[in-house]
């Protein structure tokens, strides 16, 4: 059972609000406690400009494949995949287990 790393890049058609990046910081910092699974989580907005227009990063860690699997459909991360939807994002997702080691 190897652990998973999910990385999600968005880009969105235009700037997000201060209101809408506290919105997502109050979300994602509840993620942990509310899904299973969760090893480590960690999220930004582009600060290099060699991101191909993509402003926005989530990468996250879990115990398992099981674990990432039960993410996707989980409601917390079902709200916030809906409003990325609503608001034209595009996303870019990459998962890949962990190698154990070191």
């Amino acid at each position: 059972m190897s652990r998973m790393q999910h990385v999600v890049l968005i880009k969105f058609p235009r700037e997000l609000s201060g209101d809408e990046v506290h919105w997502i910081d109050q979300l994602l910092t509840s993620w942990p406690q509310a899904i299973d699974g969760i090893v480590s989580h960690h999220w930004g907005f582009d600060v290099s400009g060699r991101s191909r227009g993509y402003q926005w990063g989530l990468v996250m860690e879990f115990a398992s494949e099981e674990a990432e699997a039960q993410y996707h459909p989980h409601p917390k991360h079902q709200e916030f995949a809906q409003w990325v939807s609503r608001q034209g994002g595009e996303v870019l997702a990459f998962d890949f287990p962990l190698a154990d080691g070191p």
